[in-house]
């Protein structure tokens, strides 16, 4: 069972700045955005969504680093289902492969 999406979700991404930059458009088209710094505002037919990332640092495990950007989602307007629909399409775009 999936769980709910509430109108503020904070997570860290395994990405860096330009690695969002390069991936975003895909994620949210046909929606469109405007960026301020490092504030993603997107436009929804039912109200707004703004992306807000912070700093990249960087997660070490052992010898290997790796970048991690803290991602906040605001969700303004938008009902648990639409949250959902945005996430699972916006998710799908930043996963990255594995084993």
């Amino acid at each position: 069972m999936n769980k709910a999406i509430p109108a503020r979700l904070c997570r860290d991404m395994g990405l860096t700045l330009n690695d969002f930059i390069r991936s975003l458009p895909s994620a949210v088209a046909p929606l469109t955005y405007r960026v301020e710094g490092r504030v993603f505002s997107i436009t929804h037919p039912n109200g707004s969504i703004t992306i807000a990332l912070g700093e990249t640092g960087e997660r070490r495990i052992a010898s290997l680093s790796l970048p991690v950007t803290p991602v906040e989602f605001e969700f303004i307007g938008l009902d648990e289902a639409a949250r959902s629909q945005f996430m699972r399409r916006f998710d799908q775009y930043f996963q990255r492969g594995g084993g």
